[in-house]
C-alpha cells in the first residue's frame, strides 16, 4: 500500500509496462496494479450504503486511470454516457449493452461463448448456460425441478450448436427448438439428428433428460418451468440482440483496450439470470484466452470487471473463479452494500471466500452491525467504534497490512478530472444541439406544403 502522491515502480514493474499503474483507494492511499511487484491480486471489495460514493468516488476515478480494459456493470445507467467520450479520447473502443431494453451499441448471444475443442462444443459451457437460465434458487425446497429443466434446455442448446449452420447458432434458435418441443416435435428432430450423427451429444443429453420424466404431467411441469425462464429472453429487442451484426467478443478485451458498459435494472429481476451468465462467460472466456491463446498465460491487456450491485447477481462458482484470475491479469471490483447482503445471495461460506479473495477491501462507512462485527478484528476496534465512523471517512484493509481509516477519495481530486468535466460539457452541448435539431425536424414534418389555391391567395403578399 502506498501514498497516492508518491507511488513508484520497481525494476520488475518497469519490465511490465502493460500492467503498471495504480488503483485509487482512499484520499491518500493507492495500490500498485502490478501483481508481480506486490504479490497481491487486484480484486477489490467495496462496501457502502446508498450515497456513500461507491460509483462517483471509487468507480469513476478508477475508470479515469484508463489502465487496461473494463467491463462495467452500471445499475444506474449513467456511467456509459458520462465516461464514454473521455475513454474514447484515451484510445478506447467503447460499447454498451443495455439489459433493460437490449438496445445498446452491440449485441450479445450466449452461444457465441461456448468454447470448442476439436470442433466440438465444450459440454461444461452448454450446461453452464442452461444452469444459469434455470437457477436452483427458484426452487430451493426441491432442486429436482430446475435440474430437470436445465437438462432439457442443455439438449436444445446442443442441438442448435450441432444441427444448425454457424450463423443460426443463437439463443433465438434455442427458443424455437423449445417451441417445437412444446408441440411434440422435439423427438422427431432429435431422431433425425441421430440418423445424421449417431454419436451426437445433443441426442445423448435429450435421452438423459427424457429418462427423468416418468409421467406426462411431470414432463409438462418441466416444460412449464423452461417456458417461464425463457419468457423474458424472447421479446423482440432481445431476439434482435442475439442476431446483432456486432456482438460481444470477450477475447478482444484482453488484446486491445476496450470498455464495455453493461446497463442493468436494479428493480426488474427478470433478466438477472442472463446478466449473471454474461459475467460468468466473460470471466471463463478471458481465462481461456489467457491459457490457450497467449505465450505466457496472461492477457496482453489486463481486464478489470467493475461489478456494481454484485449481490443482485448469482454468478455460479464466482468464489472459485476469483481465486484463479490473478495470474491471467484479470481482476474484479465487487461492489455491495453490506456483508449480510453478500451472504444472503451466495451463502456464508462462498461470501467469506469472495471477501478473502479480494486482497483490498474498502468500507465506505459501517451501517449495519454484521459488517461492523465482521471487520472489527481486522480494524482492531470494537464494532460500536466502527459504527461511529464519521461520514466521508473510509476504512481500507489490505492483506498483510494494518487497517487504515482515511479521508474518502473524491472524484474532483483526480488529476484528469478536468478532462472528464470537459467531455461532459461537450456531451451536454451535443445533446442540446441534437434535441434542437430533432425539434426542428419535427416542426418541418408537421408543416403542410402550400397548395396552388394557397399560392393564388397569398401570391401577391409573397412577392411583396
Amino acid at each position: 500500500m502506498t501514498n497516492a502522491a508518491t507511488l513508484t515502480t520497481s525494476p520488475v514493474a518497469a519490465a511490465r509496462d502493460a500492467y503498471q499503474g495504480s488503483m485509487l483507494l482512499t484520499a491518500n492511499h493507492a495500490a500498485s496494479a502490478d501483481t508481480w511487484e506486490t504479490g497481491l491480486n487486484n480484486n477489490v471489495l467495496v462496501l457502502g450504503s446508498s450515497g456513500a460514493g461507491k460509483t462517483r468516488d471509487h468507480l469513476k476515478p478508477n475508470l479515469l486511470q484508463a489502465q487496461g480494459s473494463y467491463i462495467v456493470l452500471d445499475s444506474k445507467g449513467t456511467l456509459y454516457s458520462e465516461m464514454a467520450t473521455y475513454l474514447r479520447k484515451q484510445g478506447y473502443e467503447v460499447d454498451q449493452i443495455d439489459f433493460t431494453n437490449m438496445r445498446g451499441t452491440i449485441g450479445y448471444n450466449p452461444l457465441d461463448h461456448v468454447r470448442r475443442r476439436c470442433s466440438l462444443p465444450v459440454e461444461q459451457d452448454i450446461i453452464a448456460i442452461a444452469s444459469a437460465l434455470c437457477p436452483r434458487e427458484d426452487h430451493e425446497s426441491d432442486p429436482f425441478w430446475p435440474l430437470a429443466a436445465a437438462n432439457y434446455l442443455s439438449s436444445y442448446i446442443a442441438f442448435v450448436l450441432e444441427a444448425l449452420p454457424e450463423q443460426d447458432q443463437t439463443m433465438a434458435e434455442v427458443i424455437r427448438v423449445f417451441d417445437q418441443a412444446t408441440t411434440g416435435h422435439a423427438r422427431e428432430m432429435f431422431n433425425d439428428l441421430e440418423r445424421r450423427n449417431p454419436s451426437s451429444y445433443a441426442v445423448q443429453l435429450h435421452r438423459r433428460a427424457e429418462s427423468t420424466c416418468l409421467a406426462e404431467r411431470m414432463h409438462a411441469s418441466i416444460l412449464g418451468i423452461i417456458a417461464a425462464n425463457l419468457l423474458p429472453l424472447g421479446f423482440r429487442d432481445i431476439m434482435a440482440a442475439y442476431r446483432h451484426p456486432r456482438r460481444v467478443d470477450f477475447r478482444e478485451l484482453g488484446r486491445r483496450r476496450c470498455a464495455l458498459f453493461v446497463t442493468i435494472d436494479d428493480m426488474d429481476a427478470s433478466l438477472r439470470p442472463l446478466t449473471s451468465l454474461f459475467v460468468r462467460q466473460a470471466l471463463t472466456t478471458l481465462v481461456d484466452e489467457a491459457d490457450h491463446n497467449t505465450r505466457d498465460g496472461r492477457l496482453a491487456v489486463p481486464v478489470r470487471l467493475m461489478l456494481d450491485d454484485f449481490a443482485n447477481l448469482n454468478v455460479a462458482n464466482f468464489d472459485n473463479i476469483l481465486s484463479v484470475t490473478r495470474s491471467r491479469e484479470i481482476s474484479c471490483t465487487v461492489v455491495c452494500q453490506t456483508v449480510s447482503q453478500l451472504e444472503a445471495r451466495y451463502g456464508k461460506p462462498a461470501a467469506n471466500s469472495i471477501i478473502g479473495n479480494c486482497d483490498h477491501q474498502l468500507v465506505l462507512g459501517f451501517q449495519d452491525e454484521e459488517t461492523a462485527r465482521y471487520f472489527s478484528l481486522r480494524a482492531n476496534k470494537p464494532a460500536a467504534s466502527l459504527l461511529a465512523t464519521p461520514a466521508r471517512r473510509w476504512w481500507l484493509f489490505e492483506r498483510g497490512c494494518p487497517a487504515i481509516c482515511d479521508d474518502a477519495y473524491q472524484l474532483q481530486q483526480h488529476p484528469r478530472y478536468a478532462e472528464l468535466a470537459a467531455s461532459e460539457r461537450a456531451l451536454r452541448s451535443e445533446t442540446f444541439v441534437d434535441a434542437w435539431l430533432e425539434s426542428v425536424v419535427a416542426d418541418l414534418d408537421g408543416f403542410e406544403e402550400m397548395t396552388q389555391e394557397d399560392l393564388e391567395i397569398f401570391g401577391d403578399s409573397w412577392e411583396a
